[in-house]
């Protein structure tokens, strides 16, 4: 029986493990095209940090940090959906 618990154990620990890989790749992804969206808008020396994420219903929100060369910070959200990505400021309004 202590077999057979260690066995259950494992299977469920390499699981759980490659679910978390799985999800910190798709974030890794997203948070990549947000920065190449965010680069073309703002500018190539714009700074950019990632400040949080989240994934729901095959949504992938992505939190960043900017600073235009120039200008002042900037808080904004990088939502993909499939292939739609859009950028919202902090009041929620599409950046075009």
């Amino acid at each position: 029986m202590d077999k057979l618990t260690a066995a259950v154990l494992a299977g469920f620990t390499i699981v759980g493990l490659s679910m978390e890989a799985s999800a910190s790749s798709s974030v890794s992804a997203a948070y990549g095209q947000c920065k190449a969206e965010v680069q073309e808008k703002f500018g190539e020396n714009t700074r950019i940090s990632l400040k949080g994420s989240k994934r729901f219903s095959g949504t992938v929100t992505v939190k960043l940090s900017i600073v235009p060369e120039g200008e002042s910070r900037q808080r904004l959200q990088c939502k993909i959906n499939g292939d739609a990505l859009v950028l919202v400021d902090r009041e929620g309004q599409p950046i075009s």
